[in-house]
């Protein structure tokens, strides 16, 4: 019987345990945690997003989208959806596309995934520091942790990137794998907050808290690269919100490839807002003040800071306003303008981007080319998606992949 050891016990590794058990093998799972499934409670705030009807391959951040998309082919939405139902989680579909479980519960995904896994036999290692792994034409592998060393016929690596350090997902399993030489992209903060190369001045610590309605483009090198909308949350340091951690991944890409990266902020979205809108709300009686002016277009705080970064003071008469100094108005309330300095840190990430390319890897099998019967799975491949399921079905689809194959791949047979 084929052995079959999988290190990682997140979604990726426990998707690829149970494919691997469903296809014959001996399985045995390696986690450095106390418990498996850590970091997938965390996922959707806790509801488990795990997949999208809408799910589009080149919506990815990855360095060979044309072999994502092979990968991906065998595993549409409905593979997955399907995949859960089978072990008791019915979907329940938000935002139209975006697939929860029914009970919006993550613990409900994880339950059911280590009650299969206990069905199929697999056997859980917890509290595994993995220090190494060895490949052996002759014998396959041998993986060393803290307390023992660990032998099977192939390995799936599913060690996650390096997000949420807390969780385990701290880059030790790029570190683990770096011998192998296997060609890598550096790792970066993803679907997390940007900050801004003016978050030490006055408006960020007047804005900060502030959530509001807004439409937001990213421009890179001075072109518009992006755009979401949403509600933005004004930080101490720069922005927040799920619009934001959508544009947090073309925002990190430019900022490693050294180009400059700016926030453009639209706070009036539903409005038009030409220059008529600005100059006929002056002229109204209850616009005696800029103070007064915006009281009912953006909370005041907001509005207040907005006045200041305009160079105009809140007690100024509107009447009194020339033409250009309308124009600085209506500029920071439907176009104000951001640089970007950098992203947020790890711990307050969802997920990363980076890892080991996809070059190295038969998109068939998810096996590395160089080292047969050893496959990859999850996070640590350079494989990012937006928001909305993406991430976790990607995890759920290569670790069902990876673990088939290690199960049933023809390589060294």
């Amino acid at each position: 019987m084929m052995k079959v050891l999988v290190l990682g016990g997140g979604p990726a590794g426990m998707a690829a345990a149970i494919a691997a058990a469903r296809g014959g093998a001996a399985v045995s799972l390696l986690e450095r945690n106390d418990r498996i499934g850590k970091k997938l409670l965390l996922t959707g705030n806790g509801k488990c997003n795990f997949t999208n009807l809408d799910l589009r391959p080149e919506r990815y951040d990855c360095d060979v989208p044309s072999m994502l998309s092979e990968v991906l082919a065998p595993f549409p939405p409905e593979a997955v959806i399907r995949f859960l139902e089978e072990l008791g989680v019915p979907p329940l579909t938000r935002h139209g596309t975006w697939i929860y479980p029914h009970a919006e519960q993550a613990a409900a995904v994880l339950n059911a995934l280590r009650a299969e896994l206990e069905r199929r036999g697999v056997k859980i290692e917890t509290d595994a520091r993995i220090l190494g792994v060895r490949h052996n034409k002759k014998v396959g592998f041998t993986v060393k942790t803290e307390r023992a060393e660990f032998h099977a016929d192939r390995v799936v690596a599913a060690l996650g990137g390096t997000a949420l350090p807390k969780t385990g997902s701290d880059g030790s399993g790029a570190a683990i794998t770096a011998p192998l030489g296997l060609k890598s992209l550096p790792f970066r903060p993803a679907l997390c907050p940007l900050r801004s190369a003016e978050r030490e001045n006055a408006f960020f610590r007047a804005a900060q808290g502030v959530r509001v309605p807004a439409a937001l483009s990213l421009w890179v090198d001075g072109k518009k690269t992006a755009e979401e909308a949403g509600e933005l949350q004004l930080t101490k340091e720069g922005f927040s919100g799920i619009s934001v951690f959508q544009l947090s991944l073309p925002a990190g890409r430019a900022l490693q490839n050294k180009q400059k990266a700016e926030l453009v902020l639209n706070f009036l979205p539903d409005l038009k807002t030409d220059f008529a809108f600005f100059a006929k709300r002056g002229a109204q009686p209850f616009a005696t003040t800029l103070e007064a002016y915006g009281n009912g277009l953006v909370p005041k705080n907001l509005w207040l800071a907005l006045l200041r970064r305009a160079g105009l003071s809140a007690g100024t008469a509107p009447g009194s306003l020339r033409k250009a100094e309308f124009a600085a108005i209506a500029e920071q309330l439907t176009a104000a303008r951001f640089p970007i300095q950098g992203l947020a840190a790890y711990d307050k990430a969802q997920v990363s981007a980076g890892g080991i390319s996809l070059r190295e890897l038969d998109p068939r099998t998810l096996g590395a080319k160089q080292f047969p019967g050893l496959y990859f799975a999850g996070e640590m491949l350079n494989v990012t998606g937006p928001c909305g399921g993406y991430n976790l079905h990607w995890c759920f689809a290569s670790g069902l992949l990876a673990g088939q194959s290690a199960a049933n791949d023809e390589v060294l047979r």
